[in-house]
């Protein structure tokens, strides 16, 4: 599956999230110690904390995953408006590891099953790290309390929501008029393997509800912003 395609998941799934959830039971963030939960990406996630050195029952640690993705690495970024600049990703030093142990979801969703990520429902490892991010013409200085997700070791993916209010760079949404929507989200995704990082920068713009009372709805509006 191309990365493309990962990033279109990743937009559904933030929607998703942006319109309260997919189905009964979906949730944005994690429950720890052997909870399961539905995350609204199709799929029920057990999650339980792990040593960083700990191998887990996918056959390698936090730690082996992060032996191959550390450090920096450098790749071209293209504005979706037009121009390029170089992106710069470094990944510091774990924090706290998780193993997660994933099905395929039994909530009522939106139908994301046949969007996710290639590896489907797979069993991973969630990695909290230090993930700094910066642009070479000043739009993005990020240090990001970022989570990796590995499924084997060599490669792990990331997806943050940035804070918009809180960004050290220069960056303002001008893809879409932000006092035309009710609230504008921006997000961070990407894979990193052992000499290369790929992904993007995209965004999702929530309508103002239309109707009232049980008959209210809303609509979103997804927009790209930078590949790299």
């Amino acid at each position: 599956m191309s990365e493309r395609r990962w990033l279109s998941w990743v937009i559904a799934a933030a929607m998703c999230a942006a319109l309260s959830g997919c189905g009964e039971g979906a949730s944005a963030g994690g429950q720890i110690g052997g909870v399961t939960e539905n995350a609204g990406d199709g799929c029920d996630h057990e999650k339980e904390d792990i040593g960083l050195d700990e191998a887990s029952p996918l056959g390698f640690s936090a730690n082996d995953a992060l032996a191959t993705v550390a450090g920096e690495r450098s790749a071209e970024l293209v504005w979706a408006k037009g121009g390029t600049t170089t992106a710069t990703f470094s990944v510091g030093a774990p924090t706290a590891a998780r193993f997660v142990r994933s099905t395929e979801g039994t909530g009522s969703g939106l139908g994301l099953a046949e969007l996710a990520p290639a590896e489907g429902c797979a069993d991973h490892l969630e990695i909290d790290v230090p993930l700094g991010f910066l642009t070479g013409d000043g739009a993005f200085a990020e240090l990001l309390p970022a989570t990796l997700r590995a499924s084997q070791a060599g490669a792990a993916t990331f997806h943050h929501d940035l804070d918009l209010d809180a960004l050290e760079g220069t960056y303002e949404v001008t893809e879409v008029d932000p006092s035309e929507f009710r609230k504008v989200y921006v997000y961070l995704s990407g894979t990193l393997s052992a000499d290369a990082v790929i992904g993007g920068v995209s965004g999702i713009a929530e309508s103002h509800p239309s109707g009232s009372g049980p008959e209210a709805s809303v609509s979103a509006l997804p927009f790209n912003i930078a590949e790299f």
